[in-house]
C-alpha cells in the first residue's frame, strides 16, 4: 500500500511540474505583446528609398500625412500568414493608413507564391520590400517575426507590436484615428 502512495504522489508531483514547467515557457513565449514608445525620444520612420517588388523605388516622404505600419513578416511564418487578412481589411477601411511590409524571405519566388493567396497584400496602400529587408530588420532590431511598428502622421514611432494580432477591429480602428 505504501508503495502505492508514493507512486501516486511521485505521478501528482510530476504532473504538477510539467504543467508548472508549460504555463511558465507559455508566458514568456507570448504570441502577442504590445509595446507603448516612450515619448521622450521617439523613433522616427527611416528617411530612405525602398524597392518595391517590381523593382520601382519609393521614398518614406511619400506617405507624409498617413500612418504607417512597418509590418516585418515571411511568406513561411505561419503566425505572419495569420494576421494578413486582418491587416488587408485594416487598410481597406481607413485609407490613411499605409503598410510597409517587409519581407525576410530570402527570394522572390517565395513571396510571389504567398501572394497568389493573398494578392491584395501587395496592393497600395500595402507596399512589399524585400531589397533592403535586412538593413531594415537591423534597424528597426526586429527579435522575431510578425513585428510591427506603427507611426503617426508626425512619422514617429508610438507602439511596437510583436506577434500576431487581429488588426481589424473597432478599436484599432478608432485608435489609428487618434494617430492623426
Amino acid at each position: 500500500m505504501k508503495t502505492h502512495l508514493k507512486a501516486l504522489v511521485v505521478t501528482i508531483l510530476a504532473f504538477l511540474l510539467m504543467v508548472g514547467g508549460y504555463k511558465w515557457i507559455s508566458s514568456r513565449n507570448s504570441v502577442s505583446t504590445e509595446t507603448p514608445v516612450s515619448n521622450t525620444t521617439p523613433m522616427t520612420m527611416p528617411d530612405s528609398d525602398m524597392t518595391l517588388l517590381d523593382g520601382k523605388k519609393i521614398n518614406i516622404k511619400f506617405f507624409t500625412g498617413k500612418v504607417v505600419i512597418f509590418n516585418f513578416w515571411a511568406s513561411w511564418c505561419s503566425p505572419c500568414i495569420e494576421e494578413v487578412p486582418s491587416l488587408v481589411s485594416l487598410v481597406k477601411a481607413d485609407p490613411n493608413i499605409v503598410v510597409v511590409a517587409v519581407s525576410g524571405d530570402q527570394n522572390k519566388d517565395d513571396i510571389y507564391a504567398f501572394l497568389k493567396s493573398f494578392p491584395d497584400f501587395n496592393k497600395a496602400p500595402i507596399y512589399v520590400v524585400q531589397a533592403e529587408a535586412d538593413a531594415l530588420t537591423k534597424q528597426f532590431n526586429v527579435e522575431k517575426l510578425p513585428e510591427s511598428y506603427i507611426f503617426n502622421t508626425k512619422g514617429e514611432m508610438v507602439k511596437k507590436i510583436t506577434g500576431t494580432i487581429n488588426w481589424h477591429t473597432s478599436d484599432s480602428l478608432e485608435y489609428f484615428k487618434s494617430l492623426r
